[in-house]
């Protein structure tokens, strides 16, 4: 087996789907020895804002001197990046070791594929000797894996209506879910929320006697968007918490954090000819957060979009469609994708014509030619992003990545795109 081989067998686990309970992880990091006990956790949780957030608090631990793993979901550009040491993406050779050594016990306990990968970064960390570890859920809530890794603080960065169908189909009920990841006795660092969730954080503090406490505020969010501010408070806030070192080191350490995070794929602008603004807001409160971003734009705005069914597509287009054009739809790389055509045929429902191609490359290649050396907006999901900002990469149309983004080249096809 290489490392291919590895890979391709970890996401064909897909196929088990999601599982409740928490009995196979929680077997499975036994039979690894139990590395999560080695290590310190922060859950970061919600619905948007996750793994920004993430981003600059295990920056910020870096920046004060801790070793620091961190963990996100989906990945946009290189399944290893969903596991990384200092910003160190887990190397291959370690990902074929953990499928070679632990494959047959992995089968045995009939562990999911996000089960899988926990169990990885929690055996990777431990080799590595991390000091923290900050863990952005995957769905988020009592039945998560990542609540193995027992944190000693939960990040709440807010929900919105999504996954209805797991968490529940409002935002009380999602918020329950979310709030549930928390151990006793535990930080909770949350902003203040609408009242109908407020009653739901007050019964979780009340239940598990945590200690629930305000963010402070930045002064800047670091990475691009107003809404990152909010994103960055959270981090601050539980950097000055949880780490040591003073609150003025601490602050030093986060000014540094701020200038040295990124995060790709979020209002992630790209220089080529045309330059390419990616950004993988996949629900509607994300899509306006993008507006506000280009309100200033000239409009419309050429644009690739690609959506998931899953996802309130319909009004995510409603609110796309009278500031894009010329508009290309295309198909996420999902077994959950929404046809090019199906959107398309949405985005004429709102009055925007439209083209659409299935690949990502035809349409993004499409849309390039017709911006008029405009820049060219690339939205709506991991899925399309991902492959997109590869794609341009091996074309040639933007700028070769710099930094933690490098990782991700040179990259074959079949690694491309999240999962």
């Amino acid at each position: 087996m290489d490392y291919a081989e590895a890979r391709d067998w970890l996401f064909g686990r897909r196929r088990m789907g999601m599982k409740y309970g928490l009995e196979r992880i929680s077997g499975l990091v036994s039979d690894l020895g139990s590395p999560h006990l080695g290590f310190r956790t922060i859950h970061v949780v919600g619905t948007n804002g996750k793994g920004s957030t993430t981003a600059i608090l295990a920056e910020t631990a870096r920046q004060l001197g801790y070793r620091t793993g961190r963990m996100t979901s989906p990945h946009l550009l290189d399944f290893r990046e969903r596991i990384a040491v200092d910003g160190a993406w887990i190397p291959e050779e370690a990902v074929l070791r953990f499928v070679r050594e632990f494959r047959d016990r992995i089968e045995r306990r009939e562990a999911t594929f996000f089960e899988i990968v926990t169990a990885l970064a929690a055996w990777h960390f431990g080799l590595e000797g991390v000091d923290w570890v900050i863990a952005e859920a995957g769905l988020g809530g009592r039945y998560d894996a990542s609540r193995v890794l027992a944190g000693e603080a939960t990040v709440f960065t807010g929900v919105q209506i999504e996954h209805s169908r797991i968490l529940g189909s409002t935002r009380p009920l999602i918020a329950a879910e979310k709030a549930a990841i928390a151990e006793p006795g535990t930080l909770l660092v949350a902003a203040a929320q609408t009242p109908d969730v407020e009653e739901v954080i007050a019964k979780a503090v009340a239940e598990k006697t945590l200690r629930r406490i305000l963010p402070v505020e930045a002064d800047r969010g670091g990475l691009p968007g107003e809404h990152q501010i909010r994103n960055a408070s959270l981090a601050l806030t539980a950097a000055l918490e949880l780490f040591i070192g003073g609150p003025d080191r601490i602050r030093r350490a986060f000014e540094k954090a701020l200038d040295t995070v990124r995060w790709p794929g979020r209002l992630d602008l790209r220089r080529g000819d045309p330059p390419i603004l990616f950004d993988v807001a996949h629900n509607p409160e994300a899509v306006e957060q993008l507006l506000k971003h280009i309100s200033g734009w000239e409009k419309p705005v050429p644009a690739v979009v690609g959506i998931l069914s899953d996802k309130p597509w319909k009004e995510m287009a409603a609110l796309l469609a009278p500031h894009l054009g010329p508009l290309v739809t295309t198909t996420p790389l999902s077994e959950r994708k929404l046809d090019a055509a199906d959107l398309a045929a949405g985005f004429r429902e709102e009055g925007l014509e439209c083209h659409d191609r299935e690949r990502i490359e035809d349409a993004l290649e499409l849309c390039r030619s017709m911006a008029g050396g405009r820049t060219v907006l690339v939205t709506g999901s991991f899925f399309v992003v991902g492959e997109a900002m590869l794609t341009a990469w091996r074309r040639g149309w933007i700028e070769e990545p710099t930094g933690e983004d490098s990782q991700a080249i040179p990259v074959d096809r079949e690694s491309a795109g999240p999962v």
